[in-house]
């Protein structure tokens, strides 16, 4: 009797020290076994904006990539931050995914908004960078401004009658007019729209004098002539319009300006599932059909891996946060 008894004991000492060991096997096989149902991608932008445009390029190649099924999810407003916040707050399994920008995860929105409901760098964990690519400054031929210079020399002279129309108060389309005023010392108006293409709407119907908007969303206009070009915000010119000069040309340096998105998880994910993920969203990046969509939209491909991406998140934080400060946006 004593050694069935002492055999029992034995035997549930080994089971409760084999224990700890056989729980780390389970949860490496069930995020190995991840994605197990549809991903959703969450964009903080209206439909037809840039990082709806990326999710949507991606979707596909991504979902070939996983074995599963991408969905787009379009919840515009707030100038991002709703969400954002939504993701931040969703189950960390990778299921949930936010595609941020500059605006959401770069430091514009808390640089000017300090009750933001989300912390960007401590909330996500940054998986990889999409793209990037500069904005596009345009005006309508009803002003009779016909390039930059003469938008400067009529804001100087009617200090707070022109207007400038942007996606947000914490938008790139913003930011980079603000570089501009500042240093070019402008006194300008600024009209905030809910998203970019009524922004870019306003400027068409002469409702603002001046739009900041993407490449890609002032293309046909700008071939119809119901706009016009009057500076590309890089230090290069871009091959859509190589016929635009840039900001740096124009005597501008600092009224540059590269809007980026890419993709965050909620923190807490597990890094497995942050590297398989980055992997195959990197890879869907060199599809050829995906880099001619990018390039085609006037931006680059970029595809950081996610220690890299993160540097470059903290980096912008602390630029666009030093700009506004300095800059008394």
């Amino acid at each position: 009797m004593m050694n069935v008894t002492f055999l029992k004991n034995k035997l549930l000492a080994i089971a409760v020290l084999a224990l700890p060991f056989a729980l780390p096997i389970s949860t490496v096989k069930a995020e190995d076994a991840w994605p197990k149902q549809p991903i959703t991608l969450v964009v903080p932008q209206s439909p037809g904006s840039v990082a709806d445009l990326m999710a949507r390029v991606l979707s596909k190649p991504l979902g070939d990539l996983l074995h599963q099924t991408i969905v787009v999810d379009d919840r515009p407003g707030a100038s991002g931050a709703i969400a954002a916040q939504e993701v931040a707050r969703a189950q960390p399994d990778g299921y949930t995914i936010l595609v941020g920008s500059v605006s959401t995860n770069g430091g514009l929105l808390s640089a000017i908004d300090k009750s933001l409901p989300y912390d960007q760098l401590n909330d996500f964990i940054p998986i990889t960078q999409i793209n990037d690519a500069p904005l596009i400054l345009i005006t309508s031929p009803k002003t009779g401004i016909n390039n930059l210079n003469e938008l400067v020399k009529e804001a100087r002279v009617r200090p707070n009658e022109l207007t400038y129309a942007s996606a947000g108060n914490s938008s790139g389309s913003r930011f980079v007019v603000e570089l501009l005023r500042q240093e070019g010392k402008l006194h300008m108006r600024h009209i905030p729209y809910r998203a970019p293409a009524e922004a870019v709407r306003a400027v068409v119907a002469g409702e603002a004098t001046l739009g900041a908007p993407s490449l890609p969303s002032a293309q046909t206009l700008i071939a119809n002539g119901q706009v016009i070009a009057l500076a590309v915000t890089s230090k290069e010119r871009s091959p859509l319009f190589p016929d635009v000069p840039t900001t740096t040309e124009l005597g501008f340096p600092t009224a540059v300006f590269y809007n980026w998105t890419g993709l965050f998880a909620p923190a807490g994910t597990s890094q497995t599932i942050v590297d398989k993920f980055s992997d195959a969203a990197r890879k869907a990046l060199t599809d050829p059909a995906v880099v001619k969509i990018i390039k085609e939209s006037g931006a680059n491909p970029i595809g950081h891996p996610p220690q890299e991406f993160s540097s470059f998140v903290h980096s912008e934080v602390n630029k666009w946060e030093k700009a506004v400060t300095g800059s008394g946006i």
